[in-house]
């Protein structure tokens, strides 16, 4: 799961039907041009989370296509030059096993209703999608915001959300989940006395206004969602394994070893420089290690 945060939780992205249309049509451009595959989305005013899975291992170029061509538009549409996102680094979350994929959608789309917004997911008038079966196809206009008339973008992007494959009974197991914390917002709403805003009220609001209340800070910023605490930790020790691994490799290629094998993972020496990894290198290949294993040439 994919988060990120606008600038000083201004509501730069509330919802309104051109700024759905951009929203829209960013969130398609990027998935399409990066082969991600989209299983839940929901953009509130000053955030989004999105659950995909990334196919081709190409979830930074998704991540920077999305932001920076949905900053672009959105600065020329609200007349602004300052940053739209946060200085803080889009927060990715490994979601473990099926159960915790199940829970992440169903935070996601009941993330309005959590925020005391809307009673109801349904009732969100912003970019809100999620798919537990099949998949949800639309097309997405190009705005005529910031976009040239005879420019290289197409007119037209299919933006399509997909259930999580192989996932048992997904839509019954997700519909629970949803009416499960729809029932918990409602009792704190119910509880504090505060009703809700509302779709009418959520699209009066200025986009130059802020969240009033703000996350918990320098607290742990978690990298894996698991319910388990064996599987947490195992995906955490993988994950350190990656780490030790890809340092090593980095170690032998600094150097002077150029053909030295990047485990499987490795994003940025592989795009930009050519680095082989283990699954393009042949059976026999091995990584570098901390032991400084020798790569064969």
């Amino acid at each position: 799961m994919v988060t990120r945060r606008c600038a000083q939780r201004t509501f730069r992205l509330r919802p309104s039907p051109i700024t759905n249309d951009i929203v829209r049509y960013c969130i398609a451009f990027a998935a399409s041009k990066t082969g991600v595959l989209i299983h839940a989305v929901c953009v509130m005013s000053n955030h989004m989370h999105i659950v995909l899975t990334d196919v081709l291992g190409r979830l930074p170029d998704f991540v920077r296509e999305l932001d920076r061509m949905l900053a672009k538009v959105m600065n020329a549409l609200q007349g602004q030059w300052e940053s739209l996102w946060s200085a803080e680094a889009p927060h990715y979350l490994e979601l473990a096993s099926d159960e915790d994929v199940v829970r992440k959608m169903a935070y996601v789309i009941a993330n309005p209703v959590a925020a005391g917004l809307v009673e109801h997911p349904e009732q969100w008038p912003g970019i809100l999608r999620w798919a537990t079966s099949g998949a949800i196809e639309e097309l997405a206009e190009r705005p005529t915001t910031f976009f040239r008339a005879n420019g290289p973008c197409p007119k037209e992007v299919p933006l399509v959300v997909t259930a999580p494959h192989d996932i048992e009974c997904l839509d019954e197991q997700v519909r629970a989940e949803v009416e499960r914390l729809v029932g918990l917002a409602h009792a704190e709403m119910q509880q504090k006395g505060i009703p809700f805003l509302g779709p009418q009220r959520v699209l009066k609001a200025s986009f130059r206004r802020r969240a009033t209340r703000m996350e918990q800070k320098r607290g742990i910023v978690p990298r894996v969602a698991a319910k388990s605490m064996f599987l947490r930790a195992a995906v955490l020790a993988a994950y350190r394994g990656f780490l030790t691994d890809y340092h090593a490799a980095m170690a032998r290629c600094r150097g002077g070893w150029r053909d030295v094998v990047f485990p499987d993972g490795t994003w940025w020496m592989r795009v930009f420089h050519a680095a082989r990894g283990l699954s393009d290198a042949g059976p026999a290949a091995t990584v570098a290690t901390a032991g400084l294993r020798e790569a064969p040439a």
